[in-house]
């Protein structure tokens, strides 16, 4: 979203874009800095870059996002050939460092409320949608906080505004992303707005879908449950990270809630039929055998629709970098493949429910090498959960009803009659 907003200020500028680097005059890298690897990644690009401008082949290198608000004075100390960083908060800023011939840092501690038009680049007919950044929490786990600071939430006028925008231009599906999505608006409004800002959203013509990610399990409410399961246009889905299920463990990572009090919004999902995406978090310092039996337990238990498991990274700067009893990687790659080992068999037990059932599809591209259609039901989000192979008389960007004819772990098949 940060990137089409970038896009979105250098065209509203008049600066032209291209894919051909011979044709670049100017090369934004906007980056992530939220685990060591991604930072690596973004070092190993820098470094492709200023090779390019050594050569000639470019002029002047920007580098912007997360890595700069992180830690820019060690970026530029260490790359020196960079000409210029900008921030988490500094897209406006972008067309000053491209204009400028000052060499140097373009940042700002303020969070920008008036953000410039996009420029897509996912598929035409859904669009992610920031409706705020950063994050009040302090899990001991993660890095965001530093780098984004605490929340700070868009107004509702220009959220609404830019939804209008992106309907006008052919999206059909809304994606909601934040930090923190259900702590949406307690910063600016003084108590959390997301209902508020999910019926503003639906009013609005063109958009059929909005589905709801990053939601913090303290912060969810039996309302937005039953607003979710009443919504003519909110899927049925969520998207709500829980981490872990042990008590001590959730403590540990400095988690608002315990056990009890998952299962009981977990249980609420369930009844209401809205599908449920969590991640967890395995070979957190403490962790023992017995703490991951019981996580494992719940996990067979519960039987999320789906579920992404990671390993703990250690992150200097996060409060876990230096707590004792640090779990072996061996031993996180054990419990990380158990874990995804026993959610591909609930995968395909629930993907089979779905044989006979006619399901909602949005039907995101045509693939000519297996000469099928590829969709999503509205229980799936883009690039993270199951897609559906369509056959029949089937239209590009269309939501259309689809008899699922046969599944496997992460893909069903059907045709739309």
């Amino acid at each position: 979203m940060d990137s089409e907003r970038i896009l979105g200020k250098l065209l509203e500028n008049n600066i032209h874009i291209t894919l051909n680097l011979e044709e670049a005059h100017s090369i934004i890298i906007n980056t992530c800095a939220f685990l060591q690897s991604a930072r690596s990644e973004s070092e190993e690009i820098i470094q492709e870059f200023i090779e390019k401008k050594k050569a000639g082949i470019i002029k002047k290198l920007i580098i912007s996002g997360c890595y700069p608000s992180l830690d820019g004075n060690s970026l530029m100390n260490r790359f020196p050939e960079i000409d210029a960083i900008t921030g988490t908060n500094d897209i406006n800023h972008i067309i000053d460092a491209l204009k400028s011939d000052r060499k140097g840092r373009f940042l700002s501690g303020d969070f920008e409320l008036v953000l410039p038009s996009r420029f897509l680049v996912t598929l035409p007919h859904y669009a992610y949608l920031k409706i705020a950044d950063g994050c009040n929490h302090r899990c001991a786990f993660c890095l965001i906080p530093k780098i984004k600071g605490n929340l700070h939430s868009l107004e509702r006028e220009f959220i609404v505004r830019e939804v209008e925008g992106l309907a006008n231009n052919g999206v059909k599906e809304i994606i909601i992303t934040a930090q923190d999505t259900t702590n949406y608006g307690a910063d600016i409004y003084g108590k959390p707005m997301l209902i508020p800002l999910l019926k503003d959203l639906e009013k609005i013509k063109g958009i059929e879908w909005i589905r709801v990610l990053y939601t913090y399990p303290g912060e969810v409410t039996e309302g937005l449950v039953s607003y979710i399961k009443n919504s003519e246009k909110v899927v049925p889905y969520i998207d709500m990270p829980i981490q872990h299920i042990n008590d001590r463990m959730l403590k540990n990572m400095n988690r608002v809630g315990q056990r009890k009090d998952i299962e009981k919004i977990l249980e609420l999902f369930k009844v209401n039929n809205i599908a449920v995406r969590t991640t967890l978090i395995v070979g957190f310092p403490g962790e023992g055998e017995k703490e991951f039996e019981e996580l494992k337990e719940f996990v067979e238990k519960m039987k999320f629709d789906h579920l992404g498991v990671f390993k703990y990274f250690r992150e200097e700067g996060t409060k876990s970098y230096n707590m004792e009893n640090q779990v072996e990687e061996a031993v996180k790659e054990r419990r990380e493949e158990a874990i995804r080992s026993i959610q591909e068999k609930i995968s395909l037990e629930r993907n089979n429910t779905f044989i006979g059932q006619t399901i909602p599809a949005i039907i995101d591209y045509y693939d000519e090498k297996e000469g099928v259609f590829v969709g999503r039901t509205k229980y799936d989000a883009p690039e993270i959960d199951n897609i559906v192979l369509v056959k029949g008389d089937v239209i590009v960007g269309e939501i259309q009803d689809v008899v699922i004819e046969s599944a496997k772990e992460h893909v069903l098949t059907g045709r739309v009659l």
